[in-house]
């Protein structure tokens, strides 16, 4: 078992408040632990068991202290294995009928042990040949032997410990514009040394008399061509681009800059004027700048990478009835009349008419209440509905899909948010430096009568003003705070979101999943943890197939102490539900196993205290189960952190006043801040008029998605039924709100990095424009100061960021 980490005192929180962390022993995501817990989640829990139980614990020595996503819910949910068997059929159907072979996507990989995980899970299988993964693309091809290897089996054994396959065409293109960059990167490097191999024995002494010399200097022009056009033209395209649609990007300086040092070194070439050659500074620079680019988009797609699609929108119905009888359509083409069908744990997309006599739904998506409700005939079923019972559920649709309000609910709008900030900062930039260099020049001429001299003074402005600052040392910071985040499990998904977050006064929450864990928490889990086999079975078979968020509950927890009820067989017959009471199941000896209601059943009428769900054996009670609302770790605390650092705090839930309430108050919040039974409308009309422009929205459901539309920034926890992961600007995983202070005390460290970077960066340009101006600056004394600026604005951001504090020792 690996070595539970102390994390010490987390230093964020208000003094007396502050607790102490530790790593979870599978995944490594500091939490608070309750009494001796070692794990962070069940599901951690379970993958440990299963790793150590298969003779996997190496996992752990190639992971070494890399940080994981916890593992969560996701590992006790069934895997879909329809795709997976139709692409088998597929594969083996062409070809070499032998052997066969597949291209698929996986989800999950975050270091070397997962690659030895995965590959290891493939060749415990009978009939596997061979496997290549690339960890990058999170991609899998396989090999194996057909009729023997199977596919679907192979995804359950990735499923039991933490990753997930997926149709290879929803991996690719995740990363391509880090991939084009280290392309770009490669070739340019290439250029930079060539074009300083044929540079430098000018700058040592070879005179323009020398045979080689004219060859020398044609080298290196070319190869500094070669850097503008393969580098530079990504930083030229996108300026070009942004200036066609009106906004100042930070491409534009670095384009004027590398366009005004390659004008120069041309003009220089053809005139013989030394002083005016920059090509190896078109080289350097062009280099530099796309490894800074690089820097900031690998750490955001390595965000992105670590959230698993869980995609629960729905796609496609089954039409039930009629000549089309079990025919899958899209979701798009449902239509008024049409008879349809609702999966167990599935969507409904469309308000509808309900043609059974009841069903058991959940409403969490609509109004974010977990609580199952049991829904009767004549009532007309709401989109976004979600069926929690056991059995698929036929309706006849109301409504077209493009009038259903969940699918407005899922449209996203384009993200105009515009950092005006930058936009003044490069508005003056670029106004100063264009205006500078341009008297600066006109004074030389009028002085001196010299146009080569007076176009050298103008070039060498541009070219030593270019913002190395911008271009190198603010991508540190982006990957050096990303970084930091990262490890107490917060990931950020876009790069405006520091100017965002600056922004925001309020910090708005949904409740349920949210300020809440999506699946109520067994009070005393004592009643799992010695349960004796045969109920343990029985208890299984009750909730394995089950969406009730009471089964899953029980569910995760069985199966975090007991995991080998996983490979227990199917039972001898199917489960019986009784709506609004619970579930029954027939052993093979006849045994009634009942999980419900604490009367229902009941032998005699007995009933135990307090519980909120019972098992029972032929109306016999075995054990009785009790339930709360697990409110997330340190909840208190970060409310806390936020009021004391001006920060007010609402929660705007659509959940029942009584529950809502109680939240409000275990986190001290004015009644005014607490609203119940809030419509998606009513939350973004909050937004709207309490917090204009400056709202920070925290929720997980379609009933928030307006809501996120209308704040200037917007986080989400990643939970089996969320749909926003996409439309934040930064998620989180685990059990804990501890990372959302991590997040405000990072943006603040972050902005006064970029200061000292800024200041130290104007100080730097009034030196080397000073020494332009004077006509003092040569191409070499170029050459060098620019690195020398880079190294020194990379320690300064080093310094600010880089440097752990006491709360992650």
């Amino acid at each position: 078992m690996p070595r539970k980490r102390d994390r010490g005192i987390d230093s964020t929180m208000p003094t007396n408040a502050r607790t102490r962390l530790t790593e979870c022993e599978h995944c490594g995501t500091p939490f608070t632990p309750k009494a001796d817990e070692r794990f962070c989640c069940h599901g951690c829990q379970y993958v440990s068991q299963m790793l150590h139980e298969g003779g996997l614990e190496r996992f752990y020595e190639l992971k070494g202290r890399q940080a994981l996503p916890p593992v969560g819910s996701q590992v006790f949910e069934t895997t879909e294995s329809e795709w997976l068997e139709v692409l088998q059929t597929q594969s083996e159907t062409e070809g070499d009928p032998r052997f066969s072979n597949a291209e698929l996507g996986i989800e999950g990989i975050s270091c070397i042990g997962c690659v030895w995980l995965i590959e290891a899970c493939f060749r415990q299988l009978p009939g596997a040949l061979d496997i290549r993964i690339d960890p990058r693309e999170g991609l899998l091809n396989l090999r194996w032997q057909s009729g023997v290897f199977r596919l679907d089996q192979f995804a359950r054994e990735l499923h039991k410990v933490g990753y997930r396959l997926r149709p290879s065409t929803l991996q690719s293109g995740n990363r391509n514009s880090s991939r084009q960059l280290v392309n770009r990167i490669g070739l340019c490097a290439f250029f930079l040394m060539n074009t300083m191999l044929f540079t430098l024995p000018g700058y040592l002494g070879m005179g323009g008399e020398f045979f080689l010399a004219p060859l020398f200097q044609l080298l290196g022009a070319g190869f500094a061509t070669l850097s503008l056009v393969v580098g530079g033209g990504y930083f030229i395209n996108r300026a070009v681009q942004a200036l066609r649609t009106r906004v100042l990007h930070i491409d534009l300086p670095i384009a004027i800059g590398l366009l005004a040092a390659y004008t120069g070194s041309l003009l220089g070439w053809a005139s013989g004027y030394t002083n005016l050659i920059y090509f190896d500074f078109v080289a350097t620079f062009v280099f530099l700048m796309l490894v800074g680019r690089w820097l900031q988009e690998v750490a955001l797609e390595q965000n992105r990478a670590r959230m698993q699609k869980q995609d629960f929108s729905p796609r496609e119905v089954t039409l039930s009835g009629g000549p089309r009888d079990g025919e899958r359509i899209p979701v798009a083409e449902v239509h008024t009349g049409q008879v349809f069908t609702v999966a167990p744990g599935g969507l409904n997309p469309v308000a509808s008419d309900l043609l059974e006599t009841e069903a058991s739904l959940s409403l969490e998506w609509i109004n974010g209440e977990s609580e199952p409700v049991e829904w009767p005939a004549e009532r007309i079923l709401p989109a976004g509905s979600i069926n929690i019972g056991l059995q698929p559920i036929r309706v006849r649709a109301r409504e077209a899909w493009t009038d259903s309000l969940l699918a407005q609910l899922l449209q996203r709008p384009p993200n105009d948010f515009e950092d005006r900030k930058l936009q003044t900062i490069l508005k003056c930039y670029i106004a100063t430096v264009l205006a500078v260099a341009v008297l600066g020049g006109l004074a030389w001429l009028a002085a001196s009568g010299d146009l080569l001299k007076s176009t050298q003074v103008l070039i060498s402005v541009l070219v030593v003003s270019c913002p190395c600052a911008l271009g190198v040392a603010l991508p540190m910071c982006e990957e050096l705070a990303i970084a930091r985040l990262r490890r107490y499990g917060l990931f950020i998904k876009t790069p405006e979101i520091w100017e965002r977050l600056q922004r925001v006064k309020t910090v708005v929450f949904d409740k349920t999943g949210t300020l809440t864990m999506d699946v109520p928490r067994l009070k005393d889990e004592s009643g799992i943890r010695d349960m004796d086999p045969i109920a343990g079975e029985a208890l299984y078979h009750l909730v394995r197939d089950n969406a009730h968020p009471v089964a899953r509950s029980l569910r995760e927890t069985l199966l975090a102490y007991h995991p080998v009820l996983q490979k227990t067989e199917s039972a001898a017959q199917a489960l019986d539900e009784t709506v609004g009471q619970g579930v029954s199941w027939k052993d093979r000896g006849g045994n009634l196993w009942t999980l419900g209601k604490p009367a229902w059943q009941a032998k005699n009428g007995a009933q135990p205290a307090h519980a909120h769900t019972v098992l029972r054996q032929n109306g016999l009670l075995i054990t009785s189960f009790e339930f709360e609302e697990d409110v997330r770790d340190d909840a208190v605390h970060v409310v806390q952190y936020l009021h004391q650092h001006g920060l007010e705090t609402a929660i705007l839930s659509g959940d029942a006043p009584e529950r809502v309430q109680r939240i409000g108050q275990e986190l001290s919040l004015p009644e005014d801040a607490v609203l119940a039974q809030c419509s998606p409308t009513d939350k973004s009309d909050w937004i709207r008029s309490k917090a204009p422009g400056r709202a920070l929205m925290i929720g997980d459901g379609a009933n928030d998605s307006l809501a996120f539309d209308h704040a200037v920034c917007r986080g989400t926890p990643v939970v089996d039924r969320s749909i926003l992961e996409a439309a934040s600007d930064f998620f989180f995983f685990g059990r804990s709100l501890r990372c959302l202070p991590e997040l405000f005390e990072t943006t603040r460290k972050r902005r006064r990095t970029v200061l000292m970077i800024f200041s130290t960066a104007v100080c730097y340009n009034l030196i080397a424009v000073s020494l332009c101006l004077a006509g003092l600056m040569h191409p070499l004394l170029a050459a060098i100061l620019m690195p020398i600026s880079s190294i020194v604005t990379l320690l300064l951001a080093w310094m600010g960021l880089g440097k752990r504090t006491s709360s992650h020792r």
